[in-house]
């Protein structure tokens, strides 16, 4: 019996030890030692009986009066930090984090600009090879062993060098003969590095070494366009004209006749072709290839003018006759149009395409200027001019339209009054032929049959101005000018005449000086029927009689 029982009370000890423990752990522990005990799982057991012994000690020293703070404390859990020491702020610690990855950052900054620094004098380059053969130090090369290496001597007695340095006179002698080209340099490349020592290799450093800090943030900073922004800033030179030769336009695809009608689609690299020959082509523009997208055959017009809509998914078509067409790029949809109603005229052959695409103008008989909206393809209104109307052309708002007559006399029409608000008579005008104006309508150019091309600036619109006189009349084409294109911001204008061969210049503004080093005697142009600036000028398209497209580079646009 007495073993019984004493077996019963050390069950129920137990019993209430494990209940005790669990309260502890549930509810906490005034004397911390749990916290002690987190985590220690794995290790061996205390012994019972000492921790009975630990416990009787620690309530003694309780009784006895202990320290008053213990009877109230903060729940923290393991690495609580008492209220006596004093806490770190979390600004603190971000201020030691931030001290240790500086200290770490600079290091390894100034470990790599050893390494460059290294690598500069070894290799000639301010980055390490991502290889290097071991055996180039040890080789031995005779500059007077060859008549071709003399020249990378220094002195006319010197002989033996090592492969490295062999390899780094081979680098310069290269740039040497072979510079680098300009249309290769960026345009934030502002800082060009100086040669400080005859044996420097520059042009082998890095691009990320050459651009400024802020110049390759910039990059990131904006969606804006790097073309446009390029082309906006940049001034041409008036002497020379930096322009090459790539492969033909259409050379995947020549026309069999005359090519009336050469554009460029306003938001992409895709060139239209129209020609006697009855066929519209479509070109992806690249300079190298240049594939065709594809044809549309028209039965019945032979095609005299096509253009693109502002928009770019149609493209207006006209030909010699009553009708024309209207063909939906994206669908390949083709809209026939029978004419225009109220209005006799027997050819629809040459238009104008409003830069806001809500208007063709339709040179029409007896001086009109017949007004059609795109979107209904309804009459609007006539703009009458005394004579012959010879070509017509619009703000870059599409609010006004100028059109120039047989006369000589220009006009000026508001499109919302539908009245004439300005003209003017051409000076030393015999025989109109075409009129321009510039995409930022600061000029204005005629031209006439014998060839000469006035250029008129901004203040032919003043109202008290009747008679003005141009800043430049252009006298470099020997026959009747039929064609005026302005570049996109208006610092070059092309001209030509398809009545003799090879009548084509470029003149630069606001000089108004004619390029003298293109085209020369040697640049198959032919009889010139028409050419285009692409949007961003960066090419040159020039059709001709023979079903030809020219396609040239202006490399001072070209990104």
């Amino acid at each position: 019996m007495p073993s019984t029982q004493k077996k019963q009370k050390t069950d129920q000890a137990s019993k209430e030890a494990e209940e005790k423990a669990l309260e502890t752990f549930l509810f906490g522990d005034t004397d911390g030692k749990l916290w002690e005990k987190t985590g220690r799982e794995i290790e061996s057991d205390v012994d019972e009986d000492q921790a009975e012994v630990n416990e009787e000690e620690a309530e003694d020293e309780g009784e006895e009066g202990g320290d008053k703070d213990q009877l109230f404390f903060f729940d923290s859990g393991p690495g609580f930090i008492a209220a006596t020491d004093s806490t770190p702020m979390a600004s603190d610690i971000e201020d030691s984090d931030h001290d240790n990855d500086h200290d770490h950052d600079s290091q390894d900054d100034s470990d790599d600009a050893s390494q460059t620094e290294d690598a500069s004098k070894v290799y000639g380059y301010s980055q390490k090879p991502a290889w290097e053969d071991t055996d180039d130090s040890r080789l031995q090369i005779s500059l007077q062993s060859m008549n071709r290496l003399k020249k990378l001597r220094k002195s006319e007695q010197e002989d033996i060098v090592s492969g490295t340095e062999y390899e780094r006179r081979l680098r310069k002698q290269f740039a040497k003969i072979y510079p680098r080209p300009a249309w290769a340099t960026l345009p934030s490349e502002s800082r060009k590095r100086k040669n400080t020592d005859e044996d420097s290799d520059a042009d082998y450093f890095s691009d990320d070494e050459k651009l400024e800090n802020e110049d390759r943030i910039d990059l990131l900073k904006s969606t804006y366009g790097i073309l446009e922004k390029r082309g906006t800033h940049q001034l041409l030179s008036p002497r020379f004209l930096d322009i090459m030769r790539l492969k033909n336009a259409n050379q995947m695809a020549p026309c069999n006749a005359t090519i009336t009608s050469v554009a460029f689609h306003p938001n992409a690299q895709v060139m239209l072709t129209g020609s006697l020959d009855k066929t519209l082509k479509l070109f992806q523009i690249d300079g190298k290839v240049n594939p065709k997208i594809q044809s549309i055959h028209f039965k019945d017009t032979p095609i005299h003018s096509a253009a693109f809509h502002a928009s770019g998914d149609h493209i207006i078509v006209t030909g010699r006759r009553k009708h024309y067409y209207i063909y939906d790029v994206q669908s390949g949809a083709v809209d026939k149009c029978p004419g225009i109603w109220g209005r006799e005229e027997k050819s629809l052959e040459k238009f104008s395409m409003s830069p806001c695409g809500r208007y063709i103008a339709f040179l029409g008989n007896s001086g009109n200027i017949i007004l059609v909206s795109f979107l209904t393809k309804q009459w609007l209104a006539n703009l009458k001019m005394n004579g012959v109307v010879e070509s017509v052309d619009w703000s870059a708002d599409g609010n006004y339209i100028f059109g120039i007559g047989s006369e000589g006399r220009v006009y000026q029409f508001d499109i919302g009054q539908r009245q004439c608000v300005k003209q003017w008579t051409d000076d030393g005008q015999i025989k109109a032929t075409v009129m321009r104006v510039s995409p930022n309508e600061n000029f204005y150019a005629t031209g006439s049959g014998s060839g000469v091309v006035n250029v008129y600036d901004h203040s032919v619109l003043k109202p008290e101005t009747l008679k003005p006189a141009p800043i430049k009349a252009v006298g470099n084409l020997t026959t009747e000018v039929t064609g005026i294109k302005f570049s996109h911001d208006s610092q070059l204008m092309a001209i030509a005449s398809n009545r003799s061969a090879d009548q084509f210049k470029i003149v630069h503004l606001p000089t108004c000086s004619v390029y003298s080093n293109w085209p020369t005697s040697g640049t198959p142009l032919g009889h010139v029927s028409s050419f285009d600036f692409s949007p961003n000028s960066d090419y040159l398209a020039i059709g001709n009689t023979k079903g030809r497209v020219l396609l040239y580079g202006l490399k001072d646009y070209a990104l």
